[in-house]
């Protein structure tokens, strides 16, 4: 990953860290889904993001096509590592970390790529306000990692 790369993979974390303040604490789940960026168009039938996901990614990336590669829903109150394995050489890995009591949900999360840590971060789930994650490059697209609470 290119220094510029990961520069603007820390703003965008910065960005996105701060939003949702107001916002509502979220369930017991948070899904997780990869996307593929691209501007040339998806596949007839191809899942896409909803419409209201596909703005606010396009607002931040620039793509016009946000294609669904996969996706998992991760359950909060087990406080243990789950692991999204896309590709064999690509994947995250997200834990719930424990919390006392009315405190809010944290959620420790790690991208691996080639079998090395590329990122880590903190997301604290909240309704509305889905993290973000800028993942490699990919042919003519990128790679995106959203996390949303439900």
């Amino acid at each position: 990953m290119s220094t510029r790369m990961r520069i603007r993979f820390i703003l965008l974390l910065l960005a996105f860290s701060g939003c949702g303040i107001g916002a509502g604490f979220a369930g017991e789940k948070v899904s997780v889904g990869l996307y593929l960026a691209e501007n040339s168009p998806p596949a007839p039938g191809a899942p896409l993001a909803s419409e209201r996901l596909h703005h606010r990614l396009r607002a931040v990336f620039g793509f016009r096509h946000y294609e669904l590669m996969k996706s998992q829903e991760v359950e909060l109150h087990n406080e243990w590592e789950q692991w999204f394995v896309p590709r064999k050489d690509f994947f995250l890995r997200v834990e719930p970390l424990r919390r006392q009591p009315g405190e809010p949900k944290i959620i420790d999360y790690e991208i691996y790529q080639d079998g090395f840590i590329v990122a880590k971060g903190r997301y604290q789930p909240r309704e509305e306000t889905p993290l973000f994650i800028n993942g490699p490059d990919y042919h003519e697209g990128r790679f995106i990692f959203v996390l949303e609470a439900h």
